[in-house]
């Protein structure tokens, strides 16, 4: 038995090296929703009714640290439409946003289709298409 039953999730923050580069590509890149200040190096958005905390580090850190430090499983991921989906792979490429792979599962915990990219910070994140309008050959 545990000992406390939690509900739900409030919010979860994630470090960030520029503030107010980080809240910009969130809303302009991500389309999320600026909620307010959190605190005097804090920036809440949200993304759904799930608020995230942008807190900016006291010291940058390099870009490619998160990653060798937390490994490509630690990321965001965050769920679109397919049309959507498709827009994000366009436009992302056309406004400098690196895409860094793309996967297809009908299996498994999480499904459908995803591509990976970074924030200016080096966190690694993910747009997800659970329900692709095809499947290519060969995918199981």
């Amino acid at each position: 038995m545990a000992l406390v039953e939690v509900q739900s999730l409030v919010h979860f923050s994630m470090a960030v090296n520029d503030l107010e580069e980080s809240l910009k590509f969130y809303t302009e890149v991500l389309g999320m929703t600026f909620r307010g200040k959190v605190g005097p190096n804090g920036r809440c958005v949200m993304v759904g009714d799930t608020p995230i905390i942008l807190v900016e580090r006291a010291e940058r850190r390099p870009f490619e640290e998160s990653e060798q430090q937390n490994t490509q499983l630690c990321h965001q991921a965050f769920q679109v439409t397919s049309e959507d989906y498709d827009k994000a792979q366009v436009t992302f490429k056309e406004n400098g946003v690196a895409i860094s792979g793309e996967e297809w599962r009908k299996t498994g915990t999480f499904t459908g289709r995803s591509f990976y990219f970074f924030d200016p910070s080096g966190n690694r994140l993910e747009i997800n298409d659970p329900n692709p309008p095809f499947w290519p050959e060969g995918v199981n």
